[in-house]
């Protein structure tokens, strides 16, 4: 099997969405208590949190699972 370097970088690219989703969500609680209180900004941090999130684990599923799913064309 061959280096493939499109997967590693497609592989950096699921775990930094990953982190900044997480980063996100955990920062939010410490941007409420310092900031105005505004509910709709609340609920747009976690959004685009919970949003990376699932976009990374989208990416990783992609990669490994239904890569593999995959039948070789038959002749």
């Amino acid at each position: 099997m061959a280096y493939d370097q499109h997967k590693t970088l497609q592989n950096i690219w699921a775990v930094l969405l990953i982190a900044m989703g997480l980063l996100l969500c955990l920062k939010t609680p410490y941007a409420i208590r310092q900031g105005d209180g505004t509910g709709f900004l609340n609920f747009a941090r976690y959004f685009i949190g919970v949003f990376l999130i699932v976009g990374g684990a989208r990416k990783f599923y992609a990669l490994y699972l239904a890569g593999s799913k995959e039948h070789p064309p038959e002749d």
